[in-house]
């Protein structure tokens, strides 16, 4: 059932299922809660079209601003305890559960070149920061907290089923860096890294900052089809035990 509250349609139905308005227009309005009760809100949620690419769903932050009182992060999206640390009761005991589900597929044939998404996360920085700052474009955490079982703990699961025709095969994990060399490609726990490259390593010569210990592997004809391994400064030849 739904209502009009200020703007915005509130459907009751879709109300237990955290989805709870939507607004025909990008202005400022407000975030209305499953009893009715609207709160004011400093986005902005409306479908839109920004040049060329339309969105369905656009939540636009306010700007960036010092706020009394928050000392620990700013969260655009939050579901559940924003701490991380309280488990919400939800779900059916026999019944696998999930926090956050998407899901899509075309309607229409794809006549082009262009990649589907299923989900696109981006961090990005055009500012000179004064501090030690740090981006990620993704972080995800299992944790089973002291006291507590479970039967496996996976901090992340990727899967590709390839039922149907795939012209060129199925790819579990692709990556890919944007005209820049990345220092390392994969970071493991104890601190060594593996690093995929396109350019020339020569044993003894060609300079690395990764740990000892840290493999390299290059398509560059110099070196490639060889194994290396950081001694701390340059890449050498890996020995065969």
């Amino acid at each position: 059932m739904a209502k009009n509250l200020g703007g915005w349609v509130y459907d009751t139905v879709l109300a237990k299922y955290g989805l709870r308005v939507r607004d025909s227009s990008n202005v400022d309005r407000t975030i209305i809660d499953e009893d009715g009760a609207v709160y004011p809100s400093g986005m902005k949620i409306a479908s839109t079209v920004t040049g060329t690419i339309r969105s369905e769903l656009k939540v636009t932050p306010s700007a960036s601003a010092t706020v009394s009182g928050i000392t620990s992060k700013h969260i655009l999206f939050d579901v559940g305890d924003e701490t991380g640390t309280t488990a919400y009761g939800m779900g059916d005991p026999a019944v696998a559960t999930t926090g956050i589900m998407g899901s899509f597929g075309r309607t229409a044939v794809a006549t082009g070149t262009q990649t589907d998404t299923g989900l696109d996360i981006r961090v990005i920085n055009k500012l000179t920061n004064t501090g030690v700052n740090t981006l990620q474009g993704a972080y995800i955490k299992a944790k089973n907290y002291a006291g507590a079982t479970v039967g496996a703990l996976i901090g992340l699961f990727v899967e590709v089923v390839s039922d149907g025709t795939v012209t060129n095969g199925g790819i579990g994990i692709k990556i890919g860096a944007d005209g820049t060399v990345p220092v390392a490609d994969m970071m493991f726990t104890n601190g060594l890294a593996l690093f995929m490259s396109s350019i020339a390593i020569t044993a003894n010569s060609t300079l690395t900052s990764l740990p000892a210990g840290s493999m390299g592997l290059t398509s560059h004809a110099t070196g490639r089809g060889k194994l290396f391994v950081s001694d701390g400064s340059k890449w050498q030849f890996m020995a065969v035990a």
